[in-house]
């Protein structure tokens, strides 16, 4: 689980552990999803950071969202050229070739 400062939070991210205050005040439970209202309140009470669940900052910065299509095209041909007789059925290579091809679109500068 990852801890993530609280100017990087995200609505809809799920807290991993209870966060509490210095008087040990609990602030917000573990297994909250993330509001306006609940990043305020951290920041209120001075907060730098929490702990979240891994998932949400996946699913939540998908790196190919900020590419235009022409860009993931050649992104996605690059990283199947890697590849010699890839069965694109399998769930592990679909896994290891969206996870190759997430980790170059982060070295593309933003189009």
């Amino acid at each position: 689980m990852p801890r993530v400062k609280t100017e990087d939070l995200k609505e809809g991210m799920v807290v991993a552990k209870d966060v509490k205050n210095i008087d040990d005040m609990l602030l917000l439970p573990a297994k909250c999803q993330l509001a306006g209202r609940q990043i305020s309140i951290l920041k209120a009470w001075g907060v730098a950071e929490i702990d979240v669940e891994a998932s949400d900052l996946i699913e939540n910065q998908d790196p190919l969202a900020r590419l235009s299509p022409e860009v993931v095209a050649q992104l996605t041909a690059g990283v199947k050229a890697r590849f010699w007789q890839a069965d694109e059925s399998n769930p592990v290579f679909a896994e290891i070739f969206k996870l190759m091809l997430w980790r170059q679109a982060r070295k593309e500068p933003k189009v």
